[in-house]
């Protein structure tokens, strides 16, 4: 299980209580797929940077869930199935983790390489002068 969030907008034709449902709906099927939901962000109706299906206007709504591949491919396939959803993405968190974990190392080796060499590097004010 690796950690995704997952944020979704709904069509802004819907009412409060259908995005709830709507909301209730993605969660079971959360459940039911072995997944634990850590966080359900409802951020309400919000504009768009830019038209997606002819609506300038979403409910945005955030999940953050300890997941499989399975479950995220299972639960995008239902946000293309379901009209009332005119937007998603997933994202795998942990990757970006790892992906800033092995930066720091190498900045952090580069710096070992540069002292042992004797390279001193020179004060921002020096470089600008």
């Amino acid at each position: 299980m690796r950690l995704y969030e997952t944020i979704f907008i709904a069509s802004p034709t819907l009412t409060e209580e259908q995005v709830d449902e709507l909301v209730k709906q993605y969660e079971g099927i959360i459940a039911e797929q072995g997944g634990e939901l850590l966080k359900t962000d409802k951020w309400g109706r919000k504009k768009l940077a830019y038209e997606v299906q002819k609506f300038s206007e979403g409910y945005y709504t955030l999940f953050e869930m300890n997941a499989g591949p399975k479950l995220i491919a299972e639960l995008e396939r239902r946000f293309r199935n379901n009209d009332a959803v005119i937007k998603f993405m997933s994202v795998r968190l942990d990757a970006e983790a790892k992906s800033a974990a092995r930066r720091k190392a190498r900045f952090e080796r580069e710096g070992k390489r540069k002292a042992a060499a004797g390279i001193k590097e020179r004060p921002p004010e020096e470089v600008a002068g």
